[in-house]
């Protein structure tokens, strides 16, 4: 059994669907797998997101381990950054063959 957002599924694949469903997670992760980032460049990056559904998609990953929230205290400030946890790396070859096969697949044309 898996819990994504107070919801219990049965099969693994469709709770991570769930997640990488949400609309910016991709991005997000995506955006993450070479570098690390803090929040205001995360938002930059993230066009269009507001800080509010930054804030939760970020809470989400987190609490499923994906990303990494390391935080450091200088001169009475929190600076925040965000990278792909170990877990989170091993999600790329997976979102990049959704790439491969969508782009081969699914035609956006209107």
């Amino acid at each position: 059994m898996f819990s994504i957002d107070e919801i219990i599924y049965d099969c693994p694949v469709e709770a991570l669907s769930n997640i990488l469903g949400k609309k910016w997670v991709a991005i997000i992760i995506w955006e993450l797998q070479n570098k690390k980032l803090r929040f205001g460049e995360l938002q930059r990056v993230v066009n269009g997101c507001s800080k509010k559904m930054l804030t939760q998609q970020l809470d989400l990953l987190i609490d499923h381990n994906i990303i990494i929230n390391d935080k450091k205290i200088s001169n009475n400030t929190v600076e925040s950054t965000y990278y792909l946890s170990e877990s989170g790396l091993k999600l790329l070859p997976v979102m990049e063959t959704m790439i491969t096969w969508s782009n081969k697949n699914l035609s956006c044309e209107k």
